[in-house]
């Protein structure tokens, strides 16, 4: 499989065994991907966004939203979930990201569950979160989900996404990325140049998902 160079969404994934860690999987982005000029691109294996190798796990974890509700991935088993990385003060790329996704949603004929992961907790005070999605215009559609550094390192690990924070003395802007998770709670298909992303190619990638039948058996989820 080529390995688009726009389209790459390396995840770093520890899979337990035995209680633990024994590997790493990468998300393998395709060939196709959103074209250069708008709109999607080209179908590769039925989508438009990175996809990932079957081996990929389900995941679970639990964090609070912008209301102090709790939140956990599995409570959404049996839908596609759409799931992104942000930061409420961000004025450049989280805004475009956010668009998109709110585009995507828009074209969908019911509703499919939207997550934000916060990469900069300090910043993501409820009143930063609450004014960041009345402006995006994304308030009751997309769960703002925040919490300590150490609650949110292994999400980032698992996602491979460098957050906004400094960590070990390196700071450097956040992983642009966005993931649809799968019915089982896998994640299936990802994009991380936020010039290629794009609502149509988005909500056709959510609908092919859909359209797939969820297990008869409910897979074991690594928890974060």
């Amino acid at each position: 499989m080529v390995l688009h160079p726009r389209l790459r969404l390396a995840m770093t994934v520890a899979v337990l065994c035995a209680a633990a860690i024994v590997g790493v999987v990468a998300l393998t982005a395709n060939a196709g991907g959103t074209g250069d000029a708008g709109g999607p691109g080209q179908l590769v294996n039925g989508f438009y966004g990175a996809t990932a190798p079957p081996a990929m796990p389900a995941v679970d974890f639990a964090l609070r939203n912008q209301n102090g509700k709790t939140i956990r991935l599995s409570q959404y088993a049996g839908q596609v979930v759409v799931m992104t990385f942000v930061y409420s003060t961000c004025e450049d790329t989280c805004p475009v990201v956010v668009e998109q996704i709110r585009g995507a949603l828009n074209e969908l004929p019911h509703r499919v569950p939207a997550i934000a992961v916060s990469v900069d907790p300090e910043q993501d005070t409820p009143s930063n979160v609450s004014a960041f999605l009345i402006k995006e215009d994304v308030l009751g559609q997309l769960e703002y989900l925040v919490g300590s550094v150490s609650q949110l390192k292994p999400i980032w690990k698992f996602f491979g996404i460098q957050p906004q924070i400094k960590i070990n003395s390196t700071h450097s802007d956040h992983s642009v990325d966005v993931v649809l998770l799968d019915k089982d709670g896998k994640p299936r298909v990802g994009y991380t140049d936020v010039t290629q992303m794009d609502p149509d190619a988005i909500a056709h990638d959510i609908e092919t998902l859909q359209a797939e039948p969820a297990s008869k058996v409910a897979p074991k989820r690594i928890k974060l």
